[in-house]
């Protein structure tokens, strides 16, 4: 079975080498909060799927996670990505962390899922579903 919802996400490294541009933009009315990449996460049975579209440089993008590989998963902002990388301070939404293992190397994944216009987002749900499906 697959579970399938739009996302928005960024690595660490895109966070912590953002732009003055991306800061302006994710604290612009009516456009999306700091990202990179921006298309679809597909929860498989064994694995967390991302396609779409890398918005630095217009190429599709697929990369999976393999369920073994997480090592933590957080919903809330942190030291890389808090809450003044935001309009509202997060207060209508929360990033979830992914930490996984990828070539010995901790990576960390932002992910925020489903979001919409007025700045909402369901993320809370996917970090409870994805809590469910680690365990």
């Amino acid at each position: 079975m697959t579970f399938e919802t739009t996302a928005l996400w960024a690595f660490e490294k895109d966070i912590l080498s953002r732009s003055w541009g991306d800061w302006m933009e994710a604290h612009t009315s009516f456009l999306k909060p700091l990202h990179r990449y921006e298309g679809q996460m597909s929860i498989l049975p064994d694995k967390l799927n991302f396609s779409g579209i890398d918005k630095r440089t217009g190429e599709e993008i697929f990369f999976a996670i393999q369920k073994y590989q997480i090592v933590q998963l957080y919903l809330g902002f942190d030291e890389s990505y808090n809450a003044m990388e935001t309009r509202g301070l997060g207060l209508l939404w929360l990033p979830l962390r992914v930490i996984f293992l990828q070539n010995g190397k901790e990576e960390k994944l932002y992910i925020i899922t489903n979001y919409k216009f007025f700045g909402w987002a369901d993320t809370k749900g996917y970090f409870e579903y994805l809590k469910n499906w680690l365990s």
